[in-house]
């Protein structure tokens, strides 16, 4: 069986060669079941590629061929037989089967081309849509833009007019109250000159009150040094016969003979009797004396009581004209802050005039934009027909171009019209800003300056201490029924005011006689220094009430020259502060001259004043009148001070920075 094998295998060369070369050359299958076989299983799985339906038959081929081999000889021939007539039906077949591939491969691939084609339509006339419905949105949304544009100018419009307004009605609310503050303040200032007057008056009756008790004081003052010179001679005596009785009292005792003894005693109550009229002379002198004390006392409180009163009505005096001058200097700065008030009035018109042309100028700018980005199109486009019109091959080809090249010219020159127009405009409104800006920078620095003479007299009214009503002029009626303290004083304190009286005219005598004595032992004069007759005690007395005089002299002195120095002070500040607000330069003062003729004419016309031209002066260089008082400038700030001053100009600065935002960009 072998053998017969190995001679079928030589006979047919075709089993030597691969099965798939063998499939290649369109071998077809003709055995029955596996048709079937292979018919149910392409039925079954519909999905297999034709790849996979090759390599089934391959394996299929193999097995029948393996199967055939193993016949016998008879049916091998006429399987040859068969293998050939199903080998060129197989290429028949397989051939109708690659122009069936080829056709169906062709309209597949027309099939793919016309969905490509119907694919791209699609999207192109999408892309179409979608541009179409993206402008119709752009235009809806740019009038809707325009609409809220044209709401927000008219809220704009309205928020300016009650911003006008609300400062019109302001302006006319604080006019009325700067108006009956300067009523009263008139009041004030009246009240105040006639306090001014009575106080000179009554300072002016003082020499006159004070003369009749100075008088009274001098005449109790020379009544008590006669007492005090009587009394000197009363102790004198009293020592003159207490010395006496010692001598008797030592004869006395010495004596050896009764009539001796009875004459010094005799003598000796003699003396005791002198002795008792020096006494009582002694404490009649005491009192009396102690008597003129009290006298002088109370006139002294009295004189004291007057130069309290004097004093106080002096300090009044000078309060007043502080006050006064307050008054003056918020008069000034009343007027300067009715000119900032007027400045701000012409500001408010000319805040929202740019406001309007910068919005203007906005909607410029927009469409500015706009028309460059199309005249870059246009350019754009030009420049491809140029390009095309260079590569035309033909005559109708460049005569074409050339016609859509005239089109774009003459698009792109009324596009550049349109820009030459808006440009023209824009530098209009940049000129009209420009003007407003430079009308606004010169009210600014006119309210600068307005407010740095605020601020001077700010200054000085930093240490002026307005009072709310002038001081009634104290009662000048004489106290000299208040009965002194001194009569008040018990028996005790006047017996011993009385022995301090004796014992002070003892310490003088005492002083005296040793003064005396040194001077007879230096061999000089006793009463040299002193005139011919006059006592010691008068000579002390006179020295004690000189020294006490030149002390009074001497503070009296000194206050007044601290008084002037310190008012000399004030007023060097108060000049120094006027010469540098005076400091104008000449165009300045021009222009000053003109925007106050200017208001004046606008105030007289609303309000019937007369112009601001023809007030007073703010400030002159002449020099302020004798009864102002000026404070001097403080030379020095405390480090609160300073942080305190930092701070405030930090959130000044802030406030204003907000409203420049605010009104940049939600009012206007």
């Amino acid at each position: 069986m072998e053998e017969k094998l190995k001679e079928t295998k030589q006979e047919f060369p075709f089993s030597k060669r691969p099965i798939s070369e063998i499939l290649g050359q369109g071998v077809i299958l003709t055995m029955k079941n596996d048709l079937d076989f292979l018919k149910r299983e392409k039925e079954i799985r519909g999905i297999e590629t034709e790849e996979e339906k090759d390599n089934r038959l391959i394996e299929m081929i193999k097995a029948k061929a393996v199967e055939d081999m193993e016949k016998t000889e008879a049916g091998r021939r006429k399987k040859e037989k068969r293998i050939k007539e199903e080998k060129e039906r197989l290429e028949k077949e397989k051939k109708e089967i690659e122009e069936i591939r080829r056709r169906a491969k062709e309209k597949m691939m027309g099939l793919m081309k016309l969905k490509e084609k119907k694919k791209e339509e699609a999207e192109k006339i999408a892309v179409e849509i979608r541009k179409k419905a993206k402008e119709e949105a752009e235009k809806i949304k740019e009038i809707e833009i325009e609409k809220e544009r044209e709401l927000e100018k008219e809220r704009e419009k309205e928020r300016e007019k009650e911003i006008i307004e609300g400062i019109s009605q302001r302006a006319i609310r604080e006019a009325q109250e700067r108006r009956e503050e300067v009523l009263s303040k008139r009041e004030l200032e009246g009240k105040f000159k006639k306090e001014y007057l009575d106080l000179e008056k009554s300072l002016k009756n003082f020499p006159t009150r004070k003369l009749p008790l100075e008088n009274k004081r001098s005449e109790l003052e020379a009544e008590k040094k006669q007492l005090e010179k009587l009394l000197e001679d009363i102790l004198r005596k009293e020592a003159e016969i207490k010395k006496e009785r010692g001598q008797i009292e030592e004869k006395e005792r010495g004596a050896l003979v009764p009539e001796e003894r009875h004459w010094a005693e005799r003598r000796r109550w003699q003396l005791e009797k002198d002795r008792r009229e020096t006494e009582e002379k002694k404490w009649e002198q005491s009192e009396e004396i102690e008597r003129l004390n009290q006298k002088i006392e109370d006139i002294e409180s009295k004189l004291e009581e007057m130069s309290e009163e004097e004093r106080e009505l002096k300090r009044r005096k000078k309060e007043v004209l502080r006050f006064q001058e307050e008054i003056k200097l918020e008069k000034q700065k009343e007027k300067i802050k009715k000119e900032v008030e007027l400045i701000r009035l012409q500001l408010a018109p000319l805040i929202a005039e740019k406001a309007e042309l910068e919005g203007e100028a906005e909607k410029s700018d927009e469409l500015l934009e706009d028309i460059l980005e199309k005249e870059k199109e246009i350019e754009e486009e030009a420049g491809v027909i140029e390009k095309g019109e260079k590569k035309a091959g033909t005559l109708e080809t460049e005569k074409e171009m050339e016609k859509k090249r005239w089109e774009i010219e003459e698009k792109r020159e009324k596009i550049e019209k349109e820009r030459w127009t808006i440009e023209k405009r824009k530098q209009k409104l940049a000129g009209k800003i420009e003007e407003i800006d430079s009308r606004r920078q010169k009210i600014l620095e006119e309210k600068e300056k307005l407010e740095a003479t605020i601020r001077e007299i700010d200054i000085l009214l930093r240490e002026v201490v307005p009072s709310p009503v002038p001081a009634k002029a104290p009662a000048f009626a004489p106290t000299f029924a208040k009965a002194p303290a001194g009569k008040k004083a018990p028996a005790a304190k006047k017996e011993e005011k009385k022995e301090d009286i004796i014992s002070e005219i003892k310490k003088r005598m005492v002083a005296a006689e040793e003064k005396e004595e040194k001077a007879v032992s230096a061999e000089a004069p006793a009463f040299a220094k002193a005139p011919a007759g006059k006592p010691v005690a008068e000579e002390k007395e006179s020295e004690v009430e000189k020294e006490r005089r030149e002390r009074e002299e001497k503070r009296i002195e000194t206050a007044r020259l601290g008084e002037a120095e310190e008012e000399a002070k004030r007023a060097s500040a108060k000049e120094k502060i006027l010469m540098g607000l005076a400091k104008i330069s000449p165009e300045e003062e021009e222009e000053r001259k003109r925007f106050l003729t200017r208001i004046g004419e606008k105030e007289k016309k609303a309000e019937g004043e007369e112009p601001v031209g023809k007030e007073e002066p703010l400030f002159t260089l002449e020099k302020p009148q004798a009864g102002i008082v000026y404070r001097p400038l403080p030379e020095r700030q405390s480090s609160q001070e300073k942080i305190l001053q930092r701070v405030l100009v930090f959130l000044l600065f802030t406030a204003i920075c907000i409203a420049i935002y605010l009104l940049r960009y939600r009012y206007f």
